[in-house]
């Protein structure tokens, strides 16, 4: 087995401390990382600070409510890839059928083969390895991701919306504060958009992460405008805890360039440019990705955190 997935990181949501502790021991003696939460609200609050690459959970037990949780994660735009296996403690083939709709992967009947259990955990593991195509920095979906929701969403003929995102003197930025500050920037823009897109925008959403600081997300034109407001409001809002209390006072950062030039660098914004099928259709991923970097571009020109939407017909 790959080193990738023997060092996986899989959380535990059991409720019996026998069956948590036998199945923390042989996760672990088989080199896992292995981590337990005590009910759905602390696995939940585990999960948002700590990434994991499989839940096991306990279904038909008083205090615990696997069906919830599974629905829970599937919500959640950062957490809906994780792989569910449920250690089923009901016979009923209706629970079955509620765990495998709320979101479960797989289950298995307790009380449990070893064996069978490990077989069940590596092979959870190694489809999502082969499935996840994930950014490693803000664990949203990569470039292949995009490109399949873009045909699909394309091919779908349905009211749409595609926000193509990038920053403004992010490179500037990188140079004066450095890469690992630059990371958590992107991170924080991460999170701003998911929080915009789960306030305001639809369950079935898609945000992906392109590279460096370019984003892409599909919403439906009626929120659009209402999800980038929310972005630009709170990426504006936060940006400045990022700079040093000194460049905050100037409201701007010094760069000195190699050549010796000083350059007054202003703060961080973002520009959004946006594609829909609301005036025209869109026969073809190029073409919307050739629209959208030019609303984009032409978003960054204004030196401020702004959207530009495409209301042009043919």
């Amino acid at each position: 087995m790959s080193p990738l997935l023997t060092e996986a990181k899989i959380l535990l949501l059991i409720e019996g401390t026998e069956t948590r502790e036998l199945l923390t021991a042989l996760l672990m003696g088989e080199g896992y990382n292995v981590e337990a939460a005590s009910s759905e609200k602390n696995a939940l609050y585990t999960l948002s600070r700590q990434t994991f690459d499989l839940i096991i959970a306990e279904l038909g037990t008083p205090e615990i409510d696997a069906i919830n949780l599974s629905k829970a994660i599937r919500q959640n735009i950062l957490l809906r890839h994780l792989p569910i296996i449920l250690l089923m403690n009901t016979k009923e083939t209706i629970d079955r059928i509620k765990a495998i709709y709320a979101g479960a992967d797989d289950y298995i009947d307790k009380p449990f083969e070893q064996g069978e259990l490990l077989a069940r955990v590596k092979a959870a593991l190694r489809r999502a390895a082969r499935s996840l195509d994930v950014h490693p920095l803000t664990k949203l979906p990569g470039n292949v991701s995009v490109l399949k929701q873009l045909e699909a969403t394309l091919k779908s003929k349905m009211p749409y919306a595609i926000s193509y995102v990038d920053l403004n003197d992010f490179k500037s930025f990188n140079e004066r504060y450095g890469f690992e500050m630059g990371d958590k920037v992107i991170r924080k823009v991460a999170m701003v958009m998911i929080d915009a897109m789960e306030s305001l925008g639809h369950i079935d959403d898609f945000l992906g992460h392109i590279g460096g600081d370019d984003f892409i997300f599909i919403t439906t034109p009626d929120c659009v405008e209402a999800v980038c407001d929310k972005i630009i409001a709170d990426f504006d809002k936060d940006i400045p805890s990022f700079y040093s209390a000194e460049d905050r006072i100037r409201n701007y950062m010094i760069l000195k360039k190699r050549s010796g030039e000083i350059l007054k660098i202003p703060f961080l914004t973002i520009a959004l440019g946006i594609v829909t099928n609301e005036r025209r259709a869109i026969n073809h991923i190029g073409e919307a990705a050739q629209i959208g970097t030019e609303l984009r571009n032409y978003a960054k020109t204004f030196n401020k955190s702004i959207y530009i939407k495409d209301r042009r017909r043919l």
